[in-house]
């Protein structure tokens, strides 16, 4: 047998048959989707990490915004003669307007202090996911127009709802609002804040996944403040009825009140009634 034939019987031995490379291409194909497999499910699973750490982190800046005006918001009777500040709290099932004593200035020169008006609603339909903006406006001076005027700024996005809840110490409940904006209205809750206040924050992430946020705050100062003697003419009703409440209250303990306001012209507010 000559040499050339030996080297084709050879290399016929060692080459694949088409049965052969068919197994092989089969093999490599299903390899390659076990691993495309493994490395979809990883990419899907930092997927939803991601959106749960960033719906996670977003709630918990917004809710500690939000709890940390409430929690110094308050009421003030310290105004002049003119009378033109209106210091309220307006909260609603979705919304709540205040003052509040927690604003911090940032910028070099800027007519700001300590004090402020903000309130917190839901805004336009979010960008990047269902659901809304949660907006909050800051307005830096207190006048006579508190729901109006400031800046706004969007801290939170995709929230379904957000919802307030007010305590109620009196009649030991929650209530879905509160009004404190006239010092001198004789209906309920009258010119106080609430003692707590819960908020519920309902948030959307990227993939679509709902997750529900509860949380509540006290608030420090519930009463309205008045420092020295009243300027104003309302201060001076709100100072009297006060005293006039107050005695009252005495009186049906059975002690001697220690101040009865006079409330005809020209009384002192602290003499006997004419």
């Amino acid at each position: 047998m000559s040499a050339a034939v030996m080297t084709l019987r050879r290399q016929a031995r060692r080459a694949f048959t088409l049965f052969e490379m068919l197994v092989a291409v089969g093999l490599l194909g299903l390899l390659g989707a076990l691993t495309f497999g493994v490395i979809s499910s990883f990419f899907a699973i930092q997927r939803d990490t991601d959106a749960l750490v960033e719906v996670n982190h977003m709630a918990r800046v917004a809710l500690n915004r939000i709890t940390r005006d409430l929690s110094h918001a308050f009421l003030s009777l310290n105004q002049g003669i003119e009378e033109r500040t209106k210091v309220v709290f307006i909260g609603e099932r979705d919304r709540v307007v205040m003052a509040y004593m927690g604003n911090i200035p940032t910028q070099l020169g800027a007519t700001e202090t300590d004090q402020g008006v903000v309130e917190y609603h839901l805004g336009d339909t979010s960008e990047d996911r269902e659901g809304r903006d949660l907006v909050r406006r800051f307005e830096p001076v207190i006048d006579d127009t508190p729901e109006a005027g400031g800046t706004e700024l969007a801290i939170a996005s995709g929230v379904q709802s957000l919802s307030f809840e007010y305590w109620d110490e009196v009649n030991f409940e929650w209530d879905d609002s509160w009004k404190a904006d006239d010092p001198l209205s004789n209906t309920e809750p009258g010119y106080i804040l609430p003692l707590r206040v819960k908020v519920r924050l309902e948030l959307v992430d990227t993939t679509e996944t709902e997750y529900v946020f509860e949380t509540q705050t006290p608030v420090y100062i519930t009463k309205p403040l008045l420092f020295g003697l009243p300027l104003s003419a309302t201060a001076q009703q709100w100072k009297a009825g006060s005293q006039l409440d107050k005695a009252t209250e005495q009186m049906k303990s059975g002690l001697q009140p220690t101040s009865i306001p006079n409330l005809l012209p020209g009384g002192n507010g602290t003499g006997g009634l004419q």
